[in-house]
């Protein structure tokens, strides 16, 4: 049954200035995440379109899944108030093309200093979907409420790179640290939105042994290309762990550019926040 004016208004009766609050803010969401869309899409979207030029399909897809469930979570809480809702199977099954798409579009990601910029990018895409689905399985907003918030970091790290890059704050710094410090900056800060106690320490942490994952794939990828005997003796489950590890993207890109022969890795981008010395060391 829709919701009355009537209704919707009394649902800030109780406390007004709250109740104000709670509406101005999927209101600045809109405003803030539309103008940012569109000028992100309109600077740099010609970017991503010749990094990915054969893999354009996961970034329309990304973006799509990402920007409506950022939009069907926000508009409910505009018209109905905050409450606690859960997702449903198709924001499930949303989520999971959002984290697989992620992932593979963050597989050869230069941007900033990629041994540190792309581990908050996947540690992301495995949380996100892991979060959303639990909340559906066990019933609980809180966690719909975190997976959402995390979206938010699309806003807070494009105002973040403006912050540091047109004030004198870090102005001495390239334009790759600057991304290179915003990105998780902007992930911390919005999974702490959320209000979900201990979420943003999981999140930091799990950045950190992604870190190390991507280091410990790489080293033994180059223990199994050095040597024919190493790899003789080692189990072919052990390889084919390794070689799923660096398929789906967690090894460092050195190492990605060697065994995938990827193309995105070879092709020079002309991107202000991509360092000079990547291209040196990829491509």
């Amino acid at each position: 049954m829709p919701i009355s004016m009537k209704d919707w208004l009394g649902t800030f009766e109780l406390s007004r200035p709250l109740g104000i609050t709670m509406l101005m803010h999927p209101l600045i969401f809109f405003f803030a995440f539309s103008f940012i869309f569109l000028y992100h899409t309109r600077h740099e979207i010609s970017i991503y379109q010749r990094k990915f030029h054969k893999r354009r399909i996961f970034l329309y897809i990304h973006i799509a899944t990402g920007a409506t469930e950022a939009f069907r979570y926000r508009l409910n809480e505009m018209l109905h108030g905050p409450s606690d809702t859960l997702p449903d199977s198709l924001g499930v099954l949303s989520c999971f093309i959002w984290g697989l798409t992620s992932l593979e579009l963050v597989k050869t990601l230069r941007r900033g200093d990629p041994r540190t910029t792309r581990p908050p990018y996947q540690a992301g895409a495995i949380l996100r979907p892991v979060v959303c689905l639990a909340s559906y399985v066990f019933g609980i907003p809180a966690l719909h409420r975190l997976s959402i918030s995390a979206l938010d970091s699309f806003i807070y790290a494009r105002l973040a790179i403006f912050f540091f890059a047109y004030t004198p704050y870090i102005r001495s710094y390239s334009s790759g640290t600057i991304y290179a410090i915003s990105i998780p900056l902007a992930a911390a800060l919005s999974i702490h939105e959320s209000q979900v106690p201990g979420a943003s320490i999981i999140y930091v942490l799990t950045v950190s042994y992604i870190t190390r994952l991507n280091e410990w794939v790489t080293h033994e990828s180059r223990c199994l290309r050095s040597s024919k005997e190493v790899s003789s003796s080692v189990s072919p489950y052990w390889k084919s762990t390794v070689l799923m590890l660096i398929n789906l993207g967690f090894v460092e890109l050195e190492e990605l550019r060697i065994v995938t022969r990827a193309k995105e890795l070879e092709n020079i981008v002309v991107d202000e926040y991509v360092p000079n010395k990547s291209m040196d060391l990829v491509g």
